[in-house]
């Protein structure tokens, strides 16, 4: 429905003659005539009658003014709305199992976008998929993502390995990753877990972590503990499926922030644990390509998740 056309009824409407209708709408007699007999075949209803030789509104007429006004008054909001948003507008896409604290990040990164003078506007949009991994950004599937490098890697390397594939980040927090076993495996109920313990064992790992767990050389730290330890990924739609795997001869691995996530320290039937000589932790950052901060509005919510991030890892540290 032409928005001109409504203006014009609206205009009719209300002066009831259709020279002045025609020149407060800036348009010819005639066209105004056209405009009235299209919107009546659009609505099929009359809107207007004779009477004598004055021009009234139809019943249905006096009942669309209403309706017409609501619907300019729309078209006229999203349009300043739309013009608006144009330059200020980004919507970012993540993965839907991501670690909570990004998510935690860019709410309150979006809120300060939002309160700040510049009317910056961010929607997330959640990709459905465990795809929270550096391919995830390669091919566009994600903008940001939380990846994760084993603590004992050097910093120079990981940063030298984003620079080659075109992405930057930053640190966000370093995490324990505790490992994960189900009631029927050996390990369920030993006290303490050495990593010579898990000698013979599959660690089994989610596709989205996997390539970084082979690239961070885990299978090489284990053996200069005494553990032989394969690695393998399983195929999962989202972490729930990988969580609701029996564990009963290889190990998973849960960061400590997904361990209330998904209740495994509320479920009689799992065990998480850490190992008492070897520290596995991991240093998990903030992730995007670099052509992603073409966009001034995509450049501000980084520095807002800097931010953010910043003061989320002084408090805990205090």
């Amino acid at each position: 429905m032409d928005t001109r056309h409504l203006e014009e009824f609206l205009a009719l409407a209300h002066d009831l003659n259709w020279s002045s209708a025609a020149q407060r709408t800036f348009v010819a007699r005639a066209t105004l005539t056209e405009h009235i007999a299209d919107l009546e075949s659009e609505l099929g209803c009359r809107l207007f009658k004779k009477e004598g030789r004055n021009l009234v509104l139809t019943p249905l007429g006096k009942r669309f003014v209403g309706d017409a006004d609501d619907l300019v008054q729309r078209a006229r909001k999203t349009v300043s709305e739309y013009r608006a948003l144009e330059g200020n507008f980004l919507m970012v896409k993540i993965s839907a199992t991501n670690l909570p604290w990004i998510e935690s990040l860019l709410h309150r990164a979006c809120r300060s976008l939002d309160a700040s003078a510049n009317r910056k506007v961010v929607e997330i949009a959640t990709v459905p998929s465990a795809a929270s991994n550096i391919h995830a950004l390669e091919d566009g599937s994600n903008d940001l993502v939380v990846a994760g490098i084993k603590s004992w890697m050097p910093k120079s390397e990981a940063e030298h390995t984003l620079e080659e594939r075109g992405l930057a980040g930053f640190f966000v927090r370093r995490e324990p990753i505790h490992f994960y076993v189900t009631e029927g495996n050996d390990l369920f109920k030993k006290d303490s877990v050495r990593a010579a313990d898990l000698d013979g064992k599959t660690i089994i790992a989610p596709p989205d972590i996997y390539d970084g767990y082979i690239r961070d050389g885990v299978v090489a730290q284990f053996a200069e503990l005494g553990a032989r330890v394969q690695l393998k990924s399983v195929p999962i739609e989202n972490h729930f499926d990988y969580f609701g795997r029996n564990f009963d001869q290889g190990a998973g691995i849960v960061p400590e922030t997904l361990v209330p996530r998904f209740g495994i320290d509320n479920r009689s039937e799992c065990r998480s644990f850490d190992l008492v000589d070897f520290p596995f932790e991991t240093d998990f950052y903030v992730l995007y390509r670099k052509d992603f901060l073409a966009d001034e509005t995509a450049r501000m919510l980084i520095d807002e998740l800097r931010r953010a991030a910043h003061e989320s890892d002084e408090q805990s540290t205090c």
